[in-house]
């Protein structure tokens, strides 16, 4: 019972379940995501909820995939949030540089995850 508890404060706090009102949808049966290792995602720079592992990507040429462990998913529905709607910076944080993303729907909740692992490079701003 914890264990929900928990999970539902966390999609609440970061913004997924904002984000699922507008982007939530189902996958494609053929969902083939790549493993995120480091992606945080939050209101501004506190508090900002940790995905270490545990979520899937795939940014195909007009729209961005995103799909939780399944442990989360009760909680955090898979998205599907359309390039269009995507503005990405990079930021330079305390230790590393990272991508800042961010939707036209929601812009007061941003992800962030390494530059590397951005899937459109030439859509992060100020980048040559």
């Amino acid at each position: 019972m914890l264990w929900f508890a928990i999970v539902g404060f966390l999609a609440w706090v970061g913004g997924w379940r904002t984000l699922a009102k507008t982007y939530g949808a189902q996958l494609p049966d053929d969902f083939q995501g790549r493993r995120l290792r480091t992606v945080t995602l939050g209101h501004g720079r506190f508090p900002r909820v940790h995905y270490r592992g545990v979520l899937w990507a795939a940014f195909e040429p007009d729209r961005l995939l995103l799909k939780p462990h399944i442990l989360f998913r009760w909680a955090q529905p898979p998205l599907v949030i359309p390039r269009s709607d995507i503005k990405a910076a990079e930021r330079k944080g305390l230790l590393r540089r990272f991508c800042e993303m961010r939707t036209s729907a929601h812009p007061g909740i941003s992800f962030h995850l390494p530059v590397k692992h951005f899937g459109w490079p030439e859509d992060i701003a100020g980048r040559a």
